[in-house]
């Protein structure tokens, strides 16, 4: 995979990472449940470690930060306080989108590095994070069940 390319994916990675570990944490004090708030808060740190993994290859690969990860991440806060005024089940609806983004995203580029030998491990491990968002999107659509169930 040419390198320029790798960089662009990895960037774009580590904003959609930002994006979805502020959301989620932004939500946290809005709950009341305890359960569901330590949900979110474990949602937080399996994206937290998304983000780091990526920041660290952008560093080996690239050698600099994602200048955009900023503005996503202000963007996750902002999310994430409107839904203040929301239901429960709008959360959750507005959960599954976002994770879907994930899952699609984290296939697309699981299939753009596939076949690249000095890729594999990067590759593992993007697969390894879609697993956790596809965990984070069952989660949501779960809950969102038993709320419509009611």
């Amino acid at each position: 995979m040419d390198q320029k390319k790798l960089v662009y994916k990895l960037m774009e990675f580590s904003a959609l990472e930002a994006y979805q570990v502020k959301l989620y944490q932004s939500q946290i004090q809005a709950l009341e449940d305890p359960h569901i708030k330590h949900v979110y808060e474990r949602f937080v740190m399996r994206e937290q470690e998304h983000r780091d993994f990526i920041t660290k290859q952008l560093e080996n690969y690239n050698g600099g930060i994602n200048i955009a990860a900023p503005a996503f991440t202000l963007a996750g806060i902002v999310s994430g306080k409107t839904l203040d005024i929301l239901s429960l089940k709008d959360r959750y609806k507005l959960g599954i989108a976002v994770e879907q983004k994930a899952i699609q995203m984290y296939h697309e580029f699981i299939e753009m590095t596939r076949h690249d030998p000095e890729l594999s491990e990067l590759n593992k491990k993007l697969a390894y994070f879609m697993i956790d968002e596809e965990q984070h999107q069952f989660w949501f659509k779960e809950h969102l069940a038993r709320l419509e169930n009611v």
